[in-house]
């Protein structure tokens, strides 16, 4: 395991962006617990409908908010009242915006520095998303869009897929530069791609054939579809791709879990085709998304057993490595300098020999 520093992306352990904390259906009237960042926090839903999450541990006595079921206060109708939660041990009351607002047992004033961090959420697509920010600032740019998602005649995930946990996070945001993986990994034929860098959005266009017999090694089997792929990063912990032949779109969340560990999820919607019953669509659907899944984790078995790719023993054929992680370090920097380490690489770039990217495109 190699951590932020080790990779040299700049002063901060953890980047600043939108990153998936939990799945929708995961959070209701009970403490959802969670360890991202290095640190605890716990996700409720409140009596208004609205997502909380606050950092895990009461400012009193340090007592983690979901960690006792059996407390009476805990099993008592008042523990989560209306967007507020008590602590378990002294029944102490925060708001949603982490302010201690009742000591059940003290009149007088409550000291200021009763307070958790309360994180900035936004639940959308069935995923609930947190801002996290080193710096501790507001929102700088939004999360993917996916218009479709919700839509008539689109049949939508309902939820992500686990894939894995994995180390590093930059490790997985590597497949984006890595096209010569692509055909010996996953089998297939590459025919053009190209990356492009623009403030917190990062484009990958790419062309090439799917081979049907990818399980006998790259190479042997027969190209019988292309398939064109649209897609790239919105900031550091959200990846989109848009399948045009297929009609497809995926999302690929991921969050770091300490320094130098991270978690990977997936989902797929894909327009309802011509003369298919809802229910077959979604049978195609699933499908569609086990074999993105099953995609993921083929890479997974690399990156969970190789040695950390400090230094990239790059080659002419190879992608642009260098490019993309100056990208991605914008995030690990503060905010004020990422202008110029974009400025540095924006634009397009491809690997050398590899056609750039030619199919005009909206996006």
């Amino acid at each position: 395991m190699a951590t932020s520093a080790e990779y040299r992306l700049g002063e901060y352990a953890f980047a600043r962006g939108w990153f998936a904390a939990a799945q929708s259906s995961e959070i209701g009237r009970a403490v959802f617990n969670v360890h991202y960042f290095g640190q605890d926090m716990v996700l409720y839903r409140g009596e208004s409908g609205r997502v909380v999450m606050l950092d895990a541990y009461c400012p009193h006595m340090g007592t983690h908010f979901g960690s006792a079921p059996h407390s009476a206060t805990t099993q008592s109708q008042g523990f989560l009242e209306g967007d507020n939660i008590r602590c378990p041990f002294h029944a102490w009351r925060f708001g949603p915006d982490g302010v201690c607002n009742h000591i059940p047992y003290s009149e007088g004033a409550i000291p200021r520095q009763a307070r958790v961090k309360s994180w900035h959420v936004e639940e959308r697509y069935g995923i609930v998303f947190c801002w996290h920010d080193p710096q501790g600032l507001e929102p700088d740019f939004g999360i993917a869009d996916f218009p479709e998602w919700g839509s008539a005649g689109w049949v939508s995930w309902k939820g992500l897929e686990h894939v894995c946990d994995l180390k590093h996070p930059i490790e997985i945001f590597d497949n984006m530069s890595d096209v010569v993986h692509l055909d010996r990994l996953h089998g297939g034929h590459v025919t053009a791609y190209e990356n492009e860098y623009d403030g917190h959005l990062m484009h990958q266009r790419q062309t090439g054939k799917i081979d049907e017999a990818a399980g006998q090694g790259p190479g042997q089997g027969l190209y019988a579809a292309t398939l064109t792929t649209l897609s790239g990063y919105v900031g550091p912990g959200v990846a989109f791709g848009h399948f045009l032949e297929l009609n497809a779109k995926e999302i690929i969340c991921v969050t770091p879990i300490d320094d130098g560990t991270c978690r990977l999820w997936q989902a797929v919607m894909m327009k309802i085709p011509a003369a298919t019953t809802a229910d077959n669509a979604t049978v195609v659907r699933q499908r569609l998304s086990d074999t993105m899944t099953n995609g993921l984790r083929r890479d997974g078995e690399i990156w969970a057993n190789k040695k950390p790719a400090i230094n990239i023993m790059l080659m002419p054929g190879d992608g642009p490595f260098r490019q993309s992680r100056t990208w991605y370090s914008q995030f690990y920097n503060p905010r004020a300098k990422a202008a110029a380490i974009v400025a540095q690489i924006a634009g397009k770039h491809s690997a050398k020999g590899m056609p750039a990217f030619a199919l005009e495109v909206a996006g």
